[in-house]
């Protein structure tokens, strides 16, 4: 039961980011427009991502994304969905953060970290960042409850609350909003729920298995809010060397026991 519940969310957002049922993008952002009405993007000019040796296409059935270099260069990178903003699509930020060299820390290194001055950027939305996180962390949500009240907005809202969650989309100032809150460049070890992978093996059995073991399911990692804050830092001028995520995300933080606070702690 819950596993149905779980792939009927997925389907109703795959429907509002403008996924058909074989994982086409159905609203395109070529030139950061549509021909019917202009369109905000979250992702500028600046982005430049090569893709054309990738390929990849979008697992409708399996609600995935999947490597397939016969569409290298042929896949709009930019993706509009039915609500908020136009952003860049996993595949393309996953090959742009493994050319970039981007590292995931554990908990026990993101603290030890804290301590010698970076600072610890919670990605998660303000409600869950209120109830408990990170000590001595700050919060910038890269996604934030949807605003709108159009009837694609509206509709979100109503699927999302048949899963007792609330529709959330990109926010479309979100790299403003880095360079107003936090100082140019600054080092930063950004965390969300999970963490996410830029791995796209299995590590299982090192010792039998040393290379790790190809997995369908990782062709492009795990992807997650903390890697995806990742990029949008780089767009908005971080250094690679001053940019890390936390493997495991607040939840390994707060299993392994490191310092916590709530709202009633600021």
């Amino acid at each position: 039961w819950q596993c149905t519940v779980r792939m009927q969310a997925r389907l109703t957002q795959q429907k509002a980011a403008g996924l058909n049922q074989r994982g086409i993008i159905t609203t395109h952002c070529p030139g950061h427009a549509t021909s019917r009405s202009p369109v905000r993007c979250l992702a500028g000019k600046e982005d430049k991502i090569d893709v054309s040796k990738i390929g990849f296409k979008y697992d409708g059935s399996n609600l995935r994304w999947v490597r397939d270099d016969r569409f290298a260069g042929q896949t709009n990178i930019m993706q509009q969905p039915k609500t908020g903003v136009a952003y860049v699509i996993w595949p393309a930020v996953h090959s742009e953060l493994k050319s970039r060299g981007l590292k995931g820390v554990s908990p026990t290194e993101a603290f030890k970290m804290q301590q010698q001055g970076w600072t610890i950027v919670d990605v998660r939305i303000d409600g869950d960042y209120e109830k408990l996180h990170c000590e001595g962390s700050v919060n910038l949500p890269l996604f934030r409850f949807v605003q709108g009240r159009e009837l694609w907005d509206n509709i979100k809202r109503i699927a999302m609350m048949g899963f007792a969650m609330k529709a959330t989309e990109r926010d479309p100032d979100y790299r403003q909003k880095l360079l107003t809150s936090l100082k140019k460049n600054q080092k930063v070890i950004l965390v969300c729920a999970i963490g996410g992978t830029l791995d796209t093996k299995l590590r299982l059995r090192p010792d039998k298995y040393k290379d790790g073991i190809n997995d369908q399911d990782r062709a492009f990692g795990r992807e997650s809010r903390a890697l995806k804050a990742c990029y949008e830092f780089y767009q908005a001028g971080w250094s690679g060397s001053n940019v890390v995520y936390m493997t495991g995300g607040f939840q390994s933080w707060k299993f392994e026991g490191f310092p916590l606070a709530d709202a009633s702690d600021e």
